[in-house]
């Protein structure tokens, strides 16, 4: 599978795609920021996307809003990373504006964590992710 990982945290998108290709056996890339990721999520085609809420410039949450505004990025599913604790509004706000399947605190094991998005979404990993239209959310 094509997984996104779009974090400003080099160690993080470093350990992630290192795990996430060694050990899970899925094709990775990686994305810098928001811009960045929003280009490679329209031209490498993910199945899921891995995506910090917390960056400067523009956040996570602005990010959510574009993938689901344009018709090639809408459907794919996404994990929410960050390292801060959120307020009901802003979760409400991520029900209102993605795809998201599970919302994980930092520091992330991507291992259990992959195995966390394969119980919420059983065709990940046999066949590409279709993503769901529900606006599912589980914290994690």
């Amino acid at each position: 599978m094509k997984i996104l990982c779009i974090d400003d945290d080099g160690n993080c998108r470093v350990a992630g795609s290192r795990c996430l290709t060694v050990r899970c056996g899925h094709e990775t890339q990686t994305a810098a920021d928001g811009p960045e990721g929003l280009r490679k999520a329209a031209e490498f085609g993910p199945d899921l996307i891995i995506l910090d809420l917390r960056m400067p410039g523009m956040d996570g949450f602005e990010v959510l809003e574009r993938l689901a505004g344009d018709p090639r990025t809408r459907a794919i599913p996404v994990v929410i990373l960050t390292g801060a604790f959120l307020e009901d509004a802003e979760k409400a706000r991520l029900e209102e504006n993605s795809n998201f399947l599970i919302l994980e605190q930092k520091p992330v094991e991507f291992g259990p964590l992959m195995e966390r998005v394969q119980a919420r979404l059983p065709s990940f990993g046999r066949e590409p992710a279709a993503g769901t239209q529900d606006g599912s959310f589980a914290e994690a």
